[in-house]
């Protein structure tokens, strides 16, 4: 038997979902930490690969780094270093400058931005967290990772918080600096990270694709 549907639950979760935002401009105040608690429950609450886990209880773990605390500033040290490395290596293995027509000219330009000043909401966000997903077999942490930012995604939506992901977090679980920081055995576990705070900006909704021509019946 179908439940029955709840329309004024539906409208809400349209509302959610139409207003999430990437807000990388965070206001110097810090949300309470029980918002911060209620974005790891709804991430926590996310779905996992149940086989690949084999019944290992401890799959999931979850690192709140407050803005100016030495973890922190650990961290963000961690973080550029290892865009550093990451871009030393890639222009290497080029064998000369990048050219605007190249494909990952932008991308490459960012990575350059973050190996020279760090990753700038690690400077100004209240709270940087990190998610780490054990990657059992099949290796399925990765796709367990998005459901658990998506979810906290629109639970920040929801609470009127800023949230931008960090995704270079996904490259510090190659990190075993990091991994020790985080009190992890290196290789274990795939990561990936979100800025959360309160918004100083509203950003503009981004492009979509026109659903008359994006959807395919078949």
């Amino acid at each position: 038997m179908v439940k029955k549907f709840n329309e004024e639950a539906n409208r809400a979760l349209d509302e959610v979902i139409e207003a999430r935002r990437s807000i990388r401009a965070f206001a110097g105040e810090a949300p309470p930490k029980m918002a911060v608690e209620q974005l790891l429950k709804a991430g926590s609450l996310a779905p996992y690969a149940g086989l690949a886990l084999a019944g290992r209880a401890d799959f999931r773990r979850f690192f709140v780094f407050e803005r100016g605390t030495p973890a922190r500033h650990e961290a963000a040290r961690l973080v550029q270093l290892r865009a550093r490395k990451a871009l030393e290596k890639m222009l290497q293995a080029r064998g000369g400058a990048p050219d605007e027509r190249d494909r990952d000219y932008a991308y490459l330009g960012r990575l350059k931005m973050l190996a020279e000043n760090g990753h700038p909401s690690l400077a100004t966000a209240p709270y940087y967290i990190v998610v780490a997903e054990y990657q059992g077999f099949p290796p399925s942490g990765l796709q367990s990772l998005a459901h658990v930012l998506q979810n906290m995604w629109l639970k920040a939506t929801a609470l009127g918080l800023a949230f931008q992901l960090i995704s270079v977090t996904g490259a510090m679980a190659e990190d075993e600096a990091f991994a020790r920081l985080l009190g992890l055995p290196f290789g274990a576990y795939v990561m990936d990270g979100c800025a959360v705070g309160i918004p100083d900006a509203d950003p503009p909704r981004a492009p979509r694709p026109d659903m008359s021509s994006a959807i395919k019946w078949l």
